[in-house]
């Protein structure tokens, strides 16, 4: 095992959001700090999971190519080390110091032929700490794939417009976006409850968005940021261990 995992005791608080937004941040946060267990308790049922769902929808990377992946709310880093196992030189992100520890411990495996770069910090204030406890940022940096999953609706309207931009701006030119989350019936949103595997129960901000929604919010960010040609194609799927739940996985095409 490598040094500790270095993390911030506190995210810079974003200086241009309002203060609103700021508290829904930091409940979220605390909210998967305490749920970071739950996350290592099912690593290897997510990661079988999460492996078979990217080879579906990812293109085959042959040993000539070294694509890059930003995995943007990777949490405890089941997708950035699939993602990395794949072929993929991955940088992953995260707000939950907690998460972030269990990422660095998961993907600190030296039989990976490339492990992922791991990052501390707020995706909209864009200021991150590496494991070394060095400052650094993203900004303009560009990638052939970004993964957004189940991280867009944590932000509430508005800003939640915001982070889709965001994440479509760190799309290499050629490259693709998959942009995920969980549909439901009618549109709601609002703090609620989720309990994790040892009884815990904490609160986070929620939107619930009913298909059309989701994918217009993604589409029209999509033509705002590259034009009105761009493909946008959605996929309806069941959770694999959920049959209550269904995902929507809408994947932009950056034009070359």
């Amino acid at each position: 095992m490598g040094a500790p995992p270095v993390v911030l005791d506190e995210i810079p608080a974003i200086s241009t959001t309002p203060s609103q937004l700021q508290a829904i941040l930091d409940i979220n946060r605390n909210a998967y700090d305490a749920l970071a267990g739950t996350y290592r308790a099912t690593t290897l049922s997510r990661q079988e999971n999460a492996k078979k769902w990217l080879t579906q929808r990812l293109p085959r990377v042959t040993g000539a190519e070294q694509p890059t992946a930003l995995d943007i709310g990777c949490a405890d880093g089941t997708h950035s080390r699939v993602l990395s196992a794949l072929g993929y030189t991955v940088t992953g992100v995260d707000f939950s110091a907690q998460m972030i520890a269990a990422a660095r411990e998961l993907c600190d495996d030296p039989t990976q032929p490339r492990r992922p770069r791991l990052l501390h910090g707020e995706f909209l204030a864009g200021r991150y700490v590496d494991e070394d406890g060095r400052e650094t940022r993203l900004d303009g940096a560009l990638f052939d794939l970004v993964l957004a999953t189940a991280f867009v609706h944590l932000f509430p309207p508005e800003s939640d417009e915001e982070a889709v931009h965001k994440v479509l701006a760190h799309v290499a030119p050629g490259g693709t976006a998959l942009v995920s989350t969980t549909v439901a019936a009618s549109g709601h949103r609002g703090f609620e409850s989720k309990t994790g595997a040892d009884g815990r129960t904490t609160v986070r901000w929620r939107n619930r968005y009913e298909l059309e929604t989701f994918v217009w919010l993604v589409g029209q960010a999509a033509r705002d940021v590259y034009g009105a040609k761009t493909s946008v194609r959605p996929w309806v799927v069941g959770d694999p261990e959920d049959t209550g739940k269904v995902w929507i996985d809408v994947a932009v095409a950056r034009p070359s």
